[in-house]
């Protein structure tokens, strides 16, 4: 055990809340010391009982994800809950981070189990939590907005399609150098999906999506998108950017 974790553990003990909050990652990551999922849980709900973001997030993460715990979804839904809640601005742990990154991923996750179903299902409570979250920076959230909005998606829990709507989104997103977003707005005005084709558009929304490196793709995407997925995406563009500037030609 290096001196670094023993450190930890000692202030811990002694309660500090800073040493408790790193040394629950160091249980949960397992890299510089026995992974114990029941000891990261116990020194997260210590945090959380502080009204610290990062420890709610934690605990409501490894209940949702199951991670040494029964899947629970109702107690991931409490401790997301009391997470947002939190009148904490700063994470303890971090002179960088601010608390808003743990409340933003706790609206996106309340949002997702909405939809899913996972804990109680209702749509109406999904779209308020990835409204949240994309007001505190979450993108990928922003993105789903405009895909459960978009008229060329199947019909996605009864939400009433509007096309205004899904660019909107789209558009937001894609402040964010978020490729998926450059690649929905490549395809709805190459192909005029349920608005007028506007090559002009396509053409601008094509170059940034093709200017996005995998490096940046990478970073932007906090999904599970896998590298050859992108690159099926953007042969896709480069195949109707062919088609579209010949059309144009004629």
């Amino acid at each position: 055990m290096n001196k670094k974790i023993k450190e930890l553990i000692k202030k811990s003990s002694e309660g500090d809340l800073k040493s408790k909050a790193r040394l629950g990652f160091e249980y949960w990551s397992g890299q510089k010391i026995d992974q114990d999922f029941n000891l990261a849980m116990k020194l997260w709900k210590e945090v959380s009982k502080f009204d610290e973001p990062f420890g709610s997030f934690n605990v409501a993460t490894m209940y949702e994800r199951g991670d040494g715990v029964k899947q629970n979804y109702k107690k991931a839904h409490e401790f997301h809950e009391h997470c947002i809640s939190s009148k904490k601005k700063r994470y303890l742990t971090c002179k960088i981070s601010s608390a808003h990154i743990f409340k933003r991923d706790s609206h996106f996750s309340l949002g997702e189990m909405f939809f899913l179903g996972n804990y109680k299902k209702n749509i109406k409570k999904g779209i308020y939590h990835y409204e949240k979250a994309f007001e505190l920076g979450h993108f990928h959230a922003c993105y789903l907005l405009g895909f459960f909005h978009d008229k060329s998606v199947a019909n996605f829990h009864g939400i009433k399609k509007n096309m205004n709507k899904a660019i909107k989104y789209y558009k937001l997103s894609a402040k964010f150098n978020y490729f998926p977003s450059f690649a929905k707005l490549c395809m709805i005005y190459g192909l005029g999906e349920n608005v007028k084709k506007n090559i002009n558009l396509f053409n601008f929304y094509y170059k940034k999506a093709m200017s996005i490196n995998n490096k940046i793709i990478q970073t932007k995407l906090d999904i599970d998108d896998k590298q050859e997925q992108i690159n099926s995406i953007r042969l896709n563009l480069k195949k109707l950017a062919k088609t579209i500037r010949k059309n144009n030609e004629k």
